[in-house]
């Protein structure tokens, strides 16, 4: 074998069995036209933490990353109306979750979104949860510049990125 060679990414199918192997109760798995799947489940942050419907789109291939979303509850309501910190902004229903740092290389297709992104998305809610309590975002990392766009009122694209400092906002 050479060693030099990645394993390949795993497909969609498999990428389907790993997340119903998961186990989380009332979760499922559903196939978008074959291009995409997404797996709808609860989370919490913790043992005293809320209870998060979340939605993981993955798409199959190198080039794309899966996208997490919180569906509910309304993350700036809960936060009195606060955006929360990592956040990136899209088109459609739901909070689309910065949960790693692409100049960082920190994902690759081939990881198992169990080791991945489930734990990645239960740490980024026990954050949002520290961060309405405390005012303070204490998990650091790069935050997405919000830079209004030139056409459409309030919407508003990423343009860099800037590191945060012991939870101090910018």
């Amino acid at each position: 074998m050479n060693h030099y060679l990645k394993p390949p990414v795993p497909t969609l199918a498999q990428r389907a069995l790993e997340l119903r192997r998961i186990g989380i109760p009332g979760s499922r798995v559903v196939f978008c036209g074959g291009k995409m799947l997404r797996y709808h489940f609860s989370i919490t942050p913790g043992d005293n933490g809320r209870l998060y419907d979340c939605v993981l789109e993955v798409t199959p291939g190198e080039e794309r990353t899966p996208r997490m979303f919180v569906m509910k509850p309304d993350l700036v309501e809960l936060a009195g109306g606060r955006r929360p910190l990592h956040l990136y902004d899209h088109d459609g229903p739901g909070f689309l979750l910065c949960l790693w740092w692409p100049k960082n290389a920190e994902w690759d297709p081939r990881h198992k979104l169990i080791d991945s992104y489930i734990p990645w998305t239960a740490e980024w809610l026990w954050y949002y949860e520290e961060w309405v309590r405390g005012g303070k975002w204490l998990a650091g990392g790069a935050h997405p510049i919000r830079v209004p766009r030139r056409w459409g009122h309030g919407r508003y694209r990423q343009a860099a990125s800037v590191e945060l400092e012991e939870g101090v906002i910018p």
